[in-house]
């Protein structure tokens, strides 16, 4: 068997060709990063005691479908590499080694203190911390002459990643050359690097900085940043054409950035725009809607104390969500069972009610479960195992396309408001409780959302 590969024609053919220190390859989804690193890890596997190795954050993330090991078996063994399955190493009739590894905790970084590598390549560089990159910089070296041209083989760092996750501002701070905005290159005090261009970094230990030098000066290391879309990937179009209009069915903020490698947008006043809501008059609201009502309770009253919050949503068969009658407000718990129970009495259209499980939502549905005054509706606890913005990210599709309403009301100017800070920190800066709300709501009719739309089509 023989391995018929070349790299895309463009960005990915300039990775290969690079002969920079460090290089971060990709800054959107679908662009070749991936089987980039594998195949430059291979490059000089016919030199005796060549050491490279190939990170992932976690073990699952190497060993997933398509990842990094699954796709090394289909390429290594063309070059000789038998692999051994428990050290996750392949090793090549040259006697050279490629490792795969991975950093889920941060202190799994000195598990290479005593290592040498001369290739060092990251799968997703935003998902490791700025620590656990830097101290492998320590263990990037070799002596080893290739014997094909009596010179030393080069030691190289290579990443690919996407912008976002929680390394985002550290790379993009480290790559601001090409990925800041003018503002920030100011603050920094750096120049705009060019397309492709290739800089010369010294750390300055007075101001703890990266400063760009000429090329040539003693001890400094060369940089550059190569950028990469979809659309430079013409074997994936080809061979999965409907890619694109997956990614373009993301929410924004995650759209921008796996699709247009995007590394300024941020995710506060991204998620939500006031415009992407259309109001509704109650008498304009579909007949025969099933509607719920989600709760969000609170803690306590204090200003630093998010509100208890809750909103009634409901779901057509063409998949639209109705939102109405939201409210909030910071009451002890005692004052806030009475305005709740009341709720439940009064509003006879809705027969399903949701208390989030977490703090003491529990005892809440208990306690009412236990009170015979309610006991004809349908009141239970629902688990949350997501975080604000994942959960927000579930409906904010539906908003931008125009297909999440509001029923008219006093708390749509004030759910606007939250809705277009929000950021799904948690911060405490913005209280983001009637986001939280319209969030447990949407879990709670997911069910019934997927079946009417499977239905629909």
């Amino acid at each position: 068997m023989t391995l018929n590969w070349v790299p895309n024609q463009g960005p990915q053919e300039l990775f290969h060709k690079s002969g920079a220190f460090e290089v971060l390859y990709g800054g959107a989804a679908g662009s070749g990063k991936s089987e980039s690193l594998l195949m430059e890890s291979l490059r000089y596997v016919h030199v005796g005691g060549y050491s490279a190795i190939l990170f992932r954050r976690t073990h699952p993330e190497l060993s997933q479908a398509r990842g990094l090991i699954e796709r090394s078996r289909a390429i290594f063994p063309l070059f000789g590499g038998k692999y051994n399955e428990q050290r996750r190493v392949w090793r090549f009739p040259a006697g050279s080694t490629i490792a795969f590894s991975h950093m889920e905790h941060e202190t799994d970084k000195y598990d290479h203190k005593s290592a040498e590598y001369a290739f060092i390549g990251f799968d997703e560089l935003t998902s490791f911390l700025e620590s656990q990159y830097l101290y492998l910089f320590s263990r990037a070296r070799t002596s080893i002459i290739d014997p094909l041209t009596g010179e030393p083989i080069p030691v190289r760092v290579r990443s690919g990643t996407n912008p976002g996750d929680i390394g985002h501002e550290w790379v993009k701070r480290r790559w601001a050359a090409w990925l800041a905005s003018d503002d920030e290159l100011l603050a920094l005090g750096q120049q705009r690097a060019a397309l492709y261009e290739v800089k010369w970094v010294l750390r300055d230990e007075e101001s703890d900085r990266d400063v760009f030098v000429p090329q040539g000066t003693e001890n400094a290391l060369s940089r550059q940043f190569i950028p990469a879309r979809l659309t430079d990937n013409p074997k994936l179009l080809e061979t999965d054409p409907t890619y694109y209009a997956r990614l373009m069915a993301l929410p924004l903020v995650e759209r921008m950035q796996l699709l247009h490698g995007d590394w300024g947008i941020s995710v506060k006043g991204n998620v939500f725009k006031a415009e992407w809501f259309k109001r509704v008059s109650p008498t304009h609201v579909p007949e025969g809607l099933r509607w719920v009502r989600f709760w969000d309770l609170a803690l306590g009253t204090k200003t630093r104390n998010d509100f208890t919050a809750s909103a009634a949503v409901a779901v057509t068969a063409d998949a639209d969500l109705y939102v109405r009658d939201m409210v909030k407000f910071k009451k002890e718990w005692p004052d806030a069972k009475k305005i709740i129970k009341q709720m439940i009495l009064d509003e006879q259209h809705i027969k399903h009610i949701g208390i989030e499980s977490a703090i003491h939502g529990l005892a809440a549905v208990q306690e009412f479960r236990n009170d015979p005054e309610v006991m004809h509706k349908r009141i239970e606890a629902v688990p949350v195992d997501a975080d604000k913005l994942a959960r927000a990210n579930v409906w904010a599709p539906r908003a931008e396309a125009g297909k999440v309403y509001l029923v008219e009301g006093p708390w749509i100017s004030s759910f606007l408001q939250t809705a277009t800070l929000f950021d799904g920190s948690n911060s405490g800066a913005v209280h983001d409780d009637e986001i939280d709300a319209i969030s447990g709501g949407v879990q709670m009719v997911a069910n019934k959302w997927r079946r009417v739309k499977f239905l629909h089509l």
